[in-house]
């Protein structure tokens, strides 16, 4: 009687260990498989976030004067590079003919021009004004505009409607809007016009640092 008590408690204690044996490999699988998803989401995520590059933004534009001769600009990520241009400097008006401070600053900008002919080059975007080129031609000579004139208007409009919001301007900022530029990054804008001393004083700044 007690050897068929013993055996029965024995088979009773392998039966247990059995199941609990099984239990926890079940429990060490799933353990395994959730570890397994969880670095397969990371590396998803990873992969993601590595794909999402900023993209690059791009415009490209083609002044021209009377001449015909052509200046080209590209601009790629806030840098500004003026093809044709060999002057560290440029300064870019946006004017109009038939503006009263516009035709009050070009004397102004001539003379700097001639002044910082090495250093500078001074540029006026003709906007919002239909003369024709004829008259435009005896306007730049009557006036003495002794630096260039874009007379693209449509490229011209598309250049600076590009510009104004990220000078934080409206469509209608007062004119002339002068604007410079040092070795192919903006520096400082004008609204308005502005007297000649203001203008040299931040050039002279600016040809400093370049020297040193």
């Amino acid at each position: 009687m007690k050897n068929k008590f013993y055996l029965i408690l024995v088979t009773l204690i392998f039966t247990l260990s059995g199941c609990e044996e099984k239990s926890n490999s079940t429990e060490t699988a799933i353990k395994n498989d959730t570890s397994l998803e969880s670095k397969q989401e990371k590396n998803t995520i990873i992969k993601t976030s590595e794909t999402r590059k900023t993209p690059i933004i791009e415009y490209n534009y083609e002044f021209k004067n009377l001449k015909n001769q052509v200046s080209t600009l590209n601009i790629k990520n806030d840098i500004y590079d003026f093809k044709n241009i060999k002057q560290p400097i440029v300064i870019i008006t946006v004017m109009s003919t038939w503006c009263p401070p516009c035709r009050g600053q070009i004397p102004h900008l001539s003379k700097l021009q001639q002044k910082f002919k090495d250093n500078l080059f001074v540029m006026a975007t003709l906007v919002h004004d239909d003369i024709e080129e004829e008259q435009l031609n005896k306007f730049i000579i009557a006036q003495k505009m002794l630096f260039y004139v874009s007379v693209t208007r449509d490229e011209n409009l598309k250049f600076i409607n590009m510009l104004t919001p990220k000078l934080s301007l409206s469509k209608d900022f007062p004119m002339p809007l002068t604007i410079v530029f040092v070795k192919g990054t903006y520096f400082t804008h004008y609204e308005g016009m502005i007297p000649e001393e203001m203008i040299e004083s931040d050039i002279k700044q600016l040809l400093q640092k370049i020297n040193n």
